[in-house]
């Protein structure tokens, strides 16, 4: 329970930051990258070497949200990043299900 905090707690930061601020400015940069390090901390539970492949593909669809996002005043609008968002938290939830699975087998 206590990885899955580390997966929910940056989304919704993403998602308020997104949503309640028009123009970012370093303090929101600040918390972007602090929930960047957070949802970093969720891959420790894997072993180095054996990290799952919907892991990786999470991982690679923050990393395309976190671009979206800081990028976001200069070419982008938030629908396009709340798109993005939800692809990510809908391959985060696949990929705690897949965890779960493997763990009860």
């Amino acid at each position: 329970m206590n990885s899955v905090l580390f997966y929910i707690i940056p989304l919704i930061i993403y998602a308020i930051v997104n949503n309640a601020v028009a123009n970012l400015y370093w303090p929101h940069f600040l918390l972007l990258l602090l929930s960047f390090v957070v949802f970093q901390l969720a891959r420790i539970r894997y072993p180095k070497d054996n990290i799952p492949a919907p892991a990786k593909v999470a991982q690679g669809a923050f990393y395309v949200l976190t671009v979206a996002i800081i990028f976001r005043d200069q070419f982008l609008e938030p629908l396009i990043v709340n798109v993005l968002l939800g692809i990510t938290i809908g391959l985060v939830i696949f990929e705690i299900s897949q965890d779960r699975k493997q763990a009860s087998q």
